[in-house]
């Protein structure tokens, strides 16, 4: 009897090679025969999942998200909020993290010219700021926004974030932890009037 195949998981795996080859060579080194390669499967084997290198790097930017969700998810004290834990884990100072960031900055480049993807990333983009303004919402810290300032609160929080972040990832030298952990509490303070120091008590 042929051993049955957990194809999800397979799947995942596969994801997770993919990411490690975006992370690294970018894009265009997470072809179909690479990513087989180094999942030590058969090209023909990678295809079943992914037809093209198309569908390999949808799936593989989904996974990226996939992970910062479950992240984001496990920063929240239980049946509480706290939007600045929800932001400093999406800082790239752990290994993953930052791999998972790279392959977002791939899937940008890619979205660009492809309608697609930028459907993808916009959406993607829409729900964290949803996101964001719930925890906003929620969290006792932030209870003097309004319900007509928290959009705009959390847009400033992304941007904050991703203006972060990407001079974290591309000049690491000149971002250690301290300073995106820094840059983060600035944000807080400007757009969400978070009083940290009292927070933090």
């Amino acid at each position: 009897m042929p051993a049955l195949i957990d194809h999800e998981a397979r799947r995942t795996a596969l994801a997770e090679v993919a990411a490690e080859l975006v992370a690294t060579g970018g894009a265009e080194a997470a072809t179909v025969r690479a990513v087989a390669a180094a999942a030590g499967f058969s090209t023909k084997a990678v295809t079943h999942y992914f037809p093209d290198k198309r569908s390999l790097m949808l799936l593989t930017y989904r996974h990226a998200a996939l992970s910062s969700q479950a992240r984001t998810d496990a920063s929240q004290p239980p049946g509480g909020a706290d939007v600045a834990a929800l932001l400093y884990a999406l800082l790239p100072i752990a290994p993953k993290v930052e791999r998972d960031w790279r392959v977002w900055f791939s899937f940008w480049g890619i979205a660009i010219a492809d309608p697609e993807f930028a459907a993808e990333q916009r959406e993607r983009m829409r729900a964290f700021v949803a996101q964001i303004a719930a925890i906003l919402a929620a969290d006792p810290a932030c209870a003097h926004l309004s319900p007509d300032e928290r959009p705009a609160a959390a847009s400033a929080l992304l941007a904050a974030l991703m203006g972060t972040v990407t001079q974290a990832i591309f000049d690491p030298e000149a971002w250690p932890a301290e300073r995106q952990v820094a840059s983060i509490d600035t944000a807080l303070m400007r757009f969400a009037g978070l009083d940290l120091e009292h927070k933090n008590r």
